[in-house]
């Protein structure tokens, strides 16, 4: 089982604790667990714990236990998540591999069987669609709100900070939506356990993420962290691969560069850096930073969400532009990735204006970057296209 700190570990009781004392009467309304916390705050480590242990307890089958013979099912919105998850139910004698869904597949199976889970774990809950999407053969209007639907317990991990597309756009309101009446009970996870980076180091990265002032330097790294702004991007690239020899060690992108799920290679250039983007690779049997091969691509927000490395080299690409107020501007207009504002009829229908439209849109490439920033546990390497931008961050 995941090592939890003390927060977590009361998080981990009080839940089980909730799920015990629901399934031991007769529910009249779905109970919802809804754990918040940052990137990198060990919500990830929390669910899996919940459903190693959940799950152990359901297959004892314990003379008065309430979780005695209860369906417990785990589901992520995201691919490289759900290998993990998947390889890890694999690893487990007390888990199986068919526990493990995305939402859709979830959905449509308990609707078909008049019956959902009787404990429903979804991690990285705001990456749940918002929004019908035929694509995927969701037909409803809100994934969350049809798992909360067809479970007894639904735990959510959630962090709005990390939407990335306009079919998943969550905030206080659309959240209170989905929840219907569900009775609701809150946690909170703050610890930092991914990034060894120093308050200030963290700060400096909300800030500059934000807005807040104008961009500087950043702090200097330290025995725990290592932080370095490259004025050249193949030196960056060299430094990714030399740390590659002591853990895991990939390039991130913002989605800045053009690629397709075509089936063909696409590549990033940047002076003294030619390198393709990650090949997409769905039969894979471990997660893209676990593969060797993948020392040889970039990464992009879809492909690390949710993931750890241990040194990240990331490339701020056009769509992030040092504005005249010497603060970080996003340019919606640069971004690659148009995917992600797919929806926006739907708001629009919704009564958004296109003042409220816009900052959405300014707001998912802010989220897609705070999402690559926090990525690695023990450095963090930067490089900026936009000359002003690569000048403010090395202080020339």
């Amino acid at each position: 089982m995941h090592s939890l700190d003390s927060t977590q570990q009361a998080v981990f009781d009080d839940i089980v604790e909730l799920c015990e004392r629901t399934l031991s009467v007769q529910a009249h309304r779905p109970v919802v667990a809804l754990v918040h916390g940052v990137a990198g705050t060990g919500k990830s480590a929390l669910l899996a714990s919940l459903f190693q242990m959940l799950s152990e307890r359901s297959r004892r089958r314990a003379l008065g236990d309430p979780l005695a013979d209860s369906t417990i099912r785990m589901m992520v919105n995201h691919a490289e998540m759900w290998r993990r998850y998947r390889d890890f139910a694999g690893d487990m004698t007390v888990l199986r591999k068919s526990q493990v869904l995305r939402p859709t597949s979830y959905i449509n199976a308990a609707d078909k069987q008049g019956a959902g889970a009787d404990v429903a774990l979804v991690d990285e809950a705001h990456l749940l669609l918002t929004q019908p999407n035929p694509y995927t053969h969701f037909m409803a209007d809100n994934q969350l709100a049809e798992i909360v639907r067809l479970s007894r317990i639904t735990v959510l991990a959630y962090d709005g900070t990390q939407v990335l597309r306009m079919r998943s756009m969550w905030d206080d309101t659309v959240l209170k939506r989905a929840l219907g009446d569900a009775e609701i009970v809150n946690f909170s996870l703050g610890n930092q356990h991914r990034m060894g980076a120093s308050d200030a180091v963290r700060d400096w990265i909300r800030r500059l993420l934000n807005g807040e002032g104008r961009v500087t330097p950043p702090p200097c790294g330290d025995e725990h962290f290592d932080m370095k702004v490259f004025s050249d991007a193949g030196a960056m690239r060299d430094a990714v691969v030399e740390h590659a020899e002591h853990g895991t060690s990939r390039m991130l992108s913002t989605y800045d560069y053009p690629y397709r799920l075509d089936g063909k290679d696409y590549f990033i250039e940047e002076p003294g850096l030619r390198i393709r983007w990650d090949r997409y690779e769905p039969q894979a049997a471990l997660s893209w930073p676990d593969r060797p091969e993948t020392l040889d691509e970039v990464g992009s927000v879809y492909t690390i969400q949710g993931l750890d490395l241990d040194w990240a080299g990331v490339i701020l690409g056009p769509s992030n532009v040092l504005g005249e107020d010497g603060k970080l501007h996003v340019r919606p207009d640069l971004y690659q990735d148009q995917a992600a504002f797919v929806g926006v009829s739907h708001l629009r229908q919704q009564g958004y204006s296109p003042q409220d439209i816009e900052s959405m849109r300014q707001r998912l490439l802010r989220n897609a970057l705070m999402t690559l920033l926090t990525r690695a546990r023990k450095g963090l390497f930067r490089y900026a296209h936009d000359t002003g931008l690569r000048e403010a961050l090395i202080g020339a």
